[in-house]
């Protein structure tokens, strides 16, 4: 177990960019406190019912030291066929949906999410949580009236099959310690960088990595939109 580090390690940390275990655990990476001193900010949501994205989910592992082991349940990432998502709901600032995840064996994992874009509060913690709202601008809060002070970063410009696209893009970097090392020069850190797509506030790509000290080692899962039915990706 890491929890968020406390004095400055001497350690070099391997930076780097990105991981999940399923694109959820990610989320409690990025959590700060603040006020809403000027009222509630509006928050506009891009997606419609029916819209679908499906993603590719690859991990990749490099290991440094001869102890060096890769996590149980990490080659799930490469086992995967695809991961989609169907918005079913849209009532106010909340948007629902459902996602079915379905691996190379032919095996299908249901789940469900209802989550406020305003806020990023969602009913299903182990669920997907990678959308916002939209039409976000460079340094806006991309939780507007949630406790989250992380920010659009920058915008860029996708080029898809037959359309370009603006795409927001933020990262956030944190260090942890292991608590069962009283020295806390065990270290653990984590880089995440998420693309989304401007207009509907969907994620399009996602890169992490968890860089370890002792025993040296790098884990990396990368999400990558592969289709929608709001544009053409391939």
């Amino acid at each position: 177990m890491y929890p968020p580090r406390r004095k400055k390690s001497k350690t070099k940390i391997y930076l780097a960019i990105a991981l999940v275990a399923i694109l959820v655990a990610a989320s409690t990476a990025i959590v700060y406190y603040t006020t809403m001193s000027n009222g509630p900010r509006t928050v506009t949501v891009g997606v419609h019912v029916g819209d679908t994205f499906t993603y590719s989910i690859k991990g990749y592992a490099t290991l440094s030291s001869l102890d060096a082991v890769i996590p149980a349940g990490f080659e799930i990432n490469n086992q995967t066929d695809y991961y989609k998502l169907t918005i079913t709901d849209v009532t106010g600032t909340h948007v629902s949906l459902t996602t079915e995840w379905r691996f190379l064996n032919g095996t299908i994992l249901n789940d469900n999410q209802n989550i406020d874009l305003s806020d990023g509060n969602k009913t299903n913690t182990a669920g997907f949580w990678a959308i916002y709202a939209a039409n976000l601008k460079v340094k806006d809060y991309i939780r507007p009236n949630g406790a989250d002070l992380q920010i659009v970063n920058k915008t860029d410009t996708t080029t898809y099959a037959n359309s370009d696209r603006s795409t927001n893009f933020f990262e956030v970097g944190n260090e942890f310690y292991d608590v069962n090392d009283p020295t806390h020069n065990t270290l653990r850190y984590d880089y995440m960088g998420i693309y989304f797509d401007k207009e509907t506030g969907m994620l399009e790509t996602l890169n992490n990595i968890q860089s370890y000290n002792n025993p040296q080692m790098t884990l990396a899962i990368i999400w990558s939109l592969t289709d929608s039915s709001v544009w053409t990706v391939k």
